[in-house]
């Protein structure tokens, strides 16, 4: 099941990242569209009728995108504390007669320090472990190497 995890997790990433950057355009063009109204008003005697309305019926369908924006927004907080925040890899020799560094931990972990400790260790064949997280326990014991990607994944979280 902690295969299939990772893959919605890095997805809701980057859709969060995604949304974000959507949210500060629209906020961008609401902005540009509050100046060009505050002159328009400022020329609004000068103005025939229809131009007005055409200007406030348009200006009616941002703040409406604007309000969509916002709505997905409020979702989108409700999600993040369970997106990935914070990572660690340690690479290292699990066995002294290979070397090299081909093994490896790595911490993948939420702000609430829920996720997984992915190991996989390299000798004739490669065996891959996983360690689930929870509230930054795991739920087996987490050897040295383990525990120092686990270490730098917090500290990216913490500062």
């Amino acid at each position: 099941m902690e295969n299939i995890l990772l893959p919605w997790v890095i997805a809701s990433t980057l859709l969060l990242f995604l949304a974000a950057y959507w949210i500060y355009t629209l906020e961008r063009r609401m902005n540009e569209m509050a100046e060009r109204y505050a002159r328009l008003s400022a020329l609004a005697e000068e103005l025939d009728e229809p131009t007005v309305i055409n200007l406030l019926e348009r200006l009616e369908q941002q703040g409406t995108q604007l309000d969509a924006a916002w709505t997905l927004l409020r979702r989108l907080e409700t999600a993040f504390p369970h997106i990935v925040q914070g990572y660690g890899v340690v690479r290292y020799d699990a066995f002294p007669n290979i070397g090299g560094e081909q093994s490896f931990s790595l911490a993948l972990i939420d702000l609430r320090g829920s996720g997984i400790v992915l190991s996989g260790l390299q000798g004739r064949e490669m065996k891959m472990y996983v360690k689930a997280l929870l509230q930054w326990r795991a739920e087996r014991p987490l050897s040295s190497e383990e525990q120092e990607a686990l270490g730098l994944a917090r500290k990216m979280i913490t500062g």
